[in-house]
């Protein structure tokens, strides 16, 4: 079993894919179908967290739905106008953004800073705290510029603790088969009450990881060429 305890969506798809070329086929001869040869499958368990919520969901690659399958129901990344942080800056976060993105190139010209520096941590929270009085924006501190400008989230420890334990609840069910385990995705809800629905994500015929691919036609003089994307990494079967 690999347990994916993972920081990004494309840590995610990475290691997914990976464990999706892995997977060896077998061809029925009565109906020339390729199926996976279960002896290769090794099992996703994979958890995550953001702020009071997070998710624990079980993968067998090629088998059940894939992370690449379900790709499209991650919201995309939110941005903020550059002319917001550079003329109107409304809280704190612009603030920061406005001394990383706009301050640092001018002071520092083209060397690349360190955003793990202590230093130009600093040095970006004391140039936010100027750029905040200007506007009278409270809320400017160096655990906030450190969240900012590394984009990260805050962890809630006790959520932390609840989807680890529920993600070391599925690898002992999958690897002792002493009860079912979770078909195939749990969402705990922390914020506003507690809630933990299941349910389950299928799998998508056009998945270009763990599916046949999707089939793209194109025109040329005299003839109609089809072909199909295949798996990335698929081993032929």
């Amino acid at each position: 079993v690999i347990v994916m305890g993972l920081d990004s969506i494309e840590a995610r798809r990475w290691l997914n894919a990976m464990a999706c070329s892995l997977v060896t086929f077998e061809v029925d001869m009565e109906t020339g179908q390729r199926k996976p040869d279960l002896t290769s499958v090794i099992p996703l368990v994979d958890g995550g967290t953001e702020g009071f919520s997070g998710h624990v969901r079980v993968m067998y690659p090629c088998v059940s739905g894939c992370f690449e399958c379900t790709l499209n129901l991650f919201p995309p990344q939110q941005a903020v106008p550059l002319c917001t942080i550079a003329e109107t800056p409304r809280n704190a976060a612009h603030c920061i953004l406005y001394a990383h993105l706009i301050e640092a190139p001018k002071q520092f010209g083209d060397e690349k800073q360190d955003k793990d520096d202590p230093a130009y941590q600093q040095w970006v929270f004391q140039r936010a705290e100027e750029r905040a009085a200007q506007f009278n924006i409270p809320g400017v501190t160096l655990m906030h510029t450190q969240g900012v400008i590394k984009n990260i989230i805050p962890a809630i420890a006790s959520t932390n603790a609840i989807v680890a334990a529920a993600c070391a609840n599925e690898v002992f069910k999958v690897l002792t088969n002493c009860a079912a385990y979770v078909n195939n995705n749990l969402m705990y809800i922390g914020g506003q009450g507690v809630y933990a629905p299941t349910f389950r994500y299928e799998r998508s015929p056009e998945c270009i990881v763990c599916g046949a691919g999707v089939q793209v036609e194109t025109r040329v003089p005299g003839a109609v060429v089809s072909f199909c994307a295949h798996r990335q990494g698929a081993k032929q079967g």
